[in-house]
């Protein structure tokens, strides 16, 4: 997965000329989803809200498909992570973050699959 294709950016930043914008603060009920505490958003599978949880599967595609997003955040004035920092998800309090994150995370998942079924389904990639 290319790092470069989501970027997470704070209310003082641009977004990026060939990127997609994407306000936090616009998406319903995302916010609300990442108030709960870690053990309850960091699991896609069981979100209550599907209306947020397809939001996220359909970045998750556009990402999968080489598109490049930008997730601008209303919380932090600047935003800059790497993606060893966005593994480190726990500790940060960013809704951009936490989005990206969750986006990044269900993108593996969605090559995994296509690796899986290329493969006749077998776990070697």
């Amino acid at each position: 997965m290319n790092h470069d294709l989501i970027n997470t950016i704070g209310i003082k930043q641009t977004a990026r000329e060939e990127a997609v914008l994407y306000q936090v603060s616009s998406i319903e009920g995302l916010i609300e989803t990442f108030d709960r505490d870690i053990s309850k958003w960091s699991d896609f599978d069981s979100w209550e809200n599907i209306r947020v949880q397809q939001w996220i599967f359909e970045r998750a595609m556009d990402i999968y498909k080489g598109k490049k997003i930008d997730i601008k955040c209303n919380c932090c004035e600047y935003n800059f992570i790497s993606k060893r920092d966005l593994e480190k998800i726990s500790n940060k309090k960013c809704y951009g973050i936490k989005t990206a994150y969750m986006i990044e995370k269900v993108a593996q998942e969605i090559a995994l699959a296509k690796s899986r079924r290329e493969s006749d389904g077998t776990y070697s990639a």
